[in-house]
């Protein structure tokens, strides 16, 4: 049998903060305040695959990062950001896929597919139900696309509507025919599980030779809650690549982040080697890079040229490139970053 890790030090010593102490529970974190989440019931891990010698994706075939997260606001926009900044950095073809309603990581990274969506007229007497398409679920795609980009003439979304299942179609198709890497940023409450149920994806990525492999990156701002639904969906989807990126830049939901209290039951499946983590670590710009964000002008414009005419602080575009280049290094370290 694999030997099993002792914690999971090696896969979070890269993030020099609280990653570590937000599995492991050490005094650092925990006794902080001393205030406690509400422990939920440990889930038995016997079921779970022991993937602690080696579960890093076969960079030979397609990999697709899944932001995820189910609760609203916990930063997988952000997320997805990080991931698509990373491959332009690189120089590497991907595709982004934004199914969350705003679409604001499409605004940022696939202006030219948004532009598409809006141009588009409703055509469908279920206009109310397919509004946020930028078109209706019934129009046809336009085949004569350049770039196979008939697969995206319409949002693809995961939802739990069989009407829309054939969205989920057309993403394994986009997956088929691209055989490139690929960035899902998706909504809270999203259709997810559904689309993994209907299709056997984790039965497909438990084959010896799947055709594509997932990595669900799931931020968490480290609620009791946001854990076990974590935890459930390991359980869950045992074969899928997992993990759980601490959003230490939210301070709304939870003001003090050492208060933090990891549960047993995540603990016992990073020990396990079941799901690795990572940080998206504090954001260190002023407002007006923080509007420039939120109005879809992805970080390496803003490093580039500025916002709205006005250069960058030599200050401010350092803080900027170091906040990118720490998250980076702390995604890396799980072994599934570009």
């Amino acid at each position: 049998m694999a030997k099993t890790i002792k914690s999971t030090e090696s896969s979070i010593n890269a993030t020099d903060l609280t990653t570590k102490t937000a599995i492991n529970g050490t005094d650092e974190m925990s006794d902080i305040g001393n205030a406690k989440t509400t422990e939920m019931p440990t889930n038995d891990t016997q079921d779970l695959p022991d993937l602690s010698t080696d579960n890093t994706p076969n960079l030979s075939i397609p990999t697709i990062h899944i932001c995820n997260g189910k609760l609203g606001g916990t930063g997988k926009s952000t997320a997805a950001r990080l991931l698509c900044e990373r491959y332009l950095k690189l120089g590497r073809a991907y595709t982004p896929i934004d199914s969350d309603t705003n679409y604001n990581v499409a605004r940022a990274y696939q202006k030219d597919v948004v532009a598409l969506w809006e141009s588009r007229p409703n055509q469908s007497s279920t206009q109310q139900d397919n509004d946020f398409f930028g078109g209706s679920a019934s129009v046809k795609t336009n085949s004569s696309l350049e770039n196979n980009r008939d697969l995206l003439a319409e949002q693809i979304v995961f939802s739990y509507d069989t009407k829309l299942s054939y969205l989920g179609d057309r993403f394994l198709e986009l997956i088929d025919r691209y055989q490139r890497d690929i960035v899902v940023s998706l909504p809270a409450n999203d259709g997810l599980e559904f689309w993994l149920d209907t299709n056997s994806i984790d039965a497909l990525m438990a084959a010896p030779a799947p055709p594509f492999k997932i990595v669900n990156w799931w931020i968490s701002f480290g609620s009791a809650t946001s854990q076990q639904m974590l935890v459930d969906f390991i359980h869950k989807y045992p074969h899928l690549n997992h993990v759980c990126v601490f959003n230490l830049g939210i301070t709304s939901a939870v003001p003090n982040w050492q208060r933090f209290s990891p549960l047993p039951a995540l603990k016992a499946i990073a020990d396990k080697g079941a799901v690795k983590t990572a940080a998206i670590l504090p954001w260190l710009s002023d407002p007006a890079i923080l509007e420039a964000v939120d109005a879809g002008t992805p970080l390496h414009e803003i490093l580039a040229t500025g916002w709205q005419g006005r250069s960058l602080n030599p200050i401010v575009k350092t803080k900027i490139e170091k906040w990118r280049a720490d998250n980076w290094r702390s995604f890396e370290q799980t072994g599934f970053l570009a």
